[in-house]
């Protein structure tokens, strides 16, 4: 940055200390005491507020601690992958979700492969989030191009304009079989979208800043507008977890039916395990904020059948309403190779299907990926709403010859 600076570059990105470095930039606070010191280089900029300022956001970070990893930290290997800070820390979320962390390295492996098979974009937005999502995929799921984001095809169709470099020729062809590549400018294909988002979302919608959150993100726009309407308020982080306890403690004293603090012994190894807080129910399950061994964690419970405590004392077990489905036994058993969220589903029972069909949407590692039925023939069940949480082994829809 000095050097930067001594070279004539009028701005340069910084943080403040307690949110520095890592895949964040630079702390300001060394960098703007190097540049007072000299005569050439003077800031009007007042260090004292800006340790007020660090020091505020010191406390703030707090509460996001359960968010941060090893990846998160310094990290000289993106001198090796030539990956952005930012990349990584999004890559180190999304396989978080996946309950995948321990591949990030196979991860980073894989994301210059993929770049270079997708003509060397250059990894900024969007093209960071498509070529890592895909470098994960083909990690996660064990095989290289078993799942295609959509976003991925369009920019094999070249919906994202053209490459720096060639495309390779193998992969394009796996992505997008026979299909043509867009030589004209992409927008040009555009067709004008308000007036049909504008009529989809309907009165969800209060002002043009809901039409567009909906036209980015449908999913993420309907639940909020939902819990807007219902004036549900987003919960608080847990800081050091003690409202949150002495809330739980309160329920299961009332109750007599769970304790929030206990040891778990799982293959030789003692656990001390402390029930922090929770957070509010969501499709996808309640997130949970424990503490093992002392270190913060949140989990994301989905409840299936939930033991609901009356005046009288009996304890009654009620289904919650998720269905359990079944395991894949069939070839026509329809499922996601990795966890997510249906976004849309494309068929209905009795329609006739063929090899290869889309059946359904899938949203995962924020990309949106298309299911396939193995086989042909009619949709016998569906197993799934739009909306619902899905995992890997479960049949989600049931296809038969």
């Amino acid at each position: 940055y000095v050097k930067a600076v001594e070279a004539g570059i009028d701005i340069v990105d910084t943080a403040v200390s307690s949110m520095s470095s890592g895949t964040s930039q630079p702390p300001v606070e060394p960098f703007l005491n190097i540049l007072n010191r000299s005569s050439k280089y003077i800031t009007d900029l007042n260090l004292e507020l800006i340790s007020e300022i660090a020091e505020y956001f010191r406390e703030v970070r707090k509460k996001y601690k359960v968010f941060e990893s090893e990846f998160t930290g310094v990290d000289p290997a993106v001198l090796i992958y030539q990956i952005p800070g930012g990349m990584i820390s999004n890559l180190a979320s999304q396989l978080n979700e996946q309950q995948a962390l321990g591949k990030m390295k196979d991860v980073l492996q894989e994301v210059p492969h993929v770049r270079k098979e997708f003509g060397y974009p250059p990894l900024v937005t969007p093209m960071s989030q498509i070529v890592g999502t895909q470098a994960a995929l083909n990690i996660v799921t064990g095989e290289r191009y078993k799942v295609i984001t959509t976003e991925t095809k369009n920019y094999f169709k070249g919906l994202y304009g053209k490459p720096p470099a060639p495309i390779d020729e193998d992969i394009r062809k796996k992505v997008i079989g026979d299909e043509e590549f867009i030589e004209k400018r992409p927008a040009d294909l555009l067709e004008p979208e308000l007036e049909k988002i504008t009529a989809e979302v309907g009165e969800k919608a209060k002002n043009i800043d809901d039409i567009l959150l909906y036209a980015l993100f449908p999913k993420v726009a309907l639940d909020f507008f939902d819990a807007r309407e219902k004036g549900v308020k987003p919960g608080e982080l847990v800081v050091n977890g003690s409202n949150a306890v002495s809330e739980v403690t309160e329920e299961a004293a009332l109750s007599h039916l769970a304790p929030s603090e206990f040891n778990i012994k799982l293959h030789g190894e003692k656990y001390h395990v402390k029930i922090g807080g929770m957070g509010h129910p969501s499709e996808g399950g309640r997130p949970f904020f424990i503490y093992v061994d002392d270190q913060l964690e949140e989990v994301l419970v989905e409840s299936l059948v939930e033991v609901v405590p009356s005046v009288s004392g009996i304890i009654d077990a009620r289904a919650t309403g998720h269905s359990i489905r079944p395991k894949a036994r069939e070839a026509g058993d329809v499922t996601t190779p990795m966890p997510g969220t249906v976004v849309k589903i494309k068929i209905r029972v009795g329609d006739k299907v063929e090899a290869g069909d889309t059946v359904l949407i899938v949203e995962a590692m924020k990309m949106e990926n298309e299911v396939h039925t193995p086989i042909s023939g009619v949709v016998e069940k569906i197993f799934v709403s739009e909306g619902d949480s899905v995992n890997p082994d479960e049949v989600l829809v049931v296809i038969r010859e």
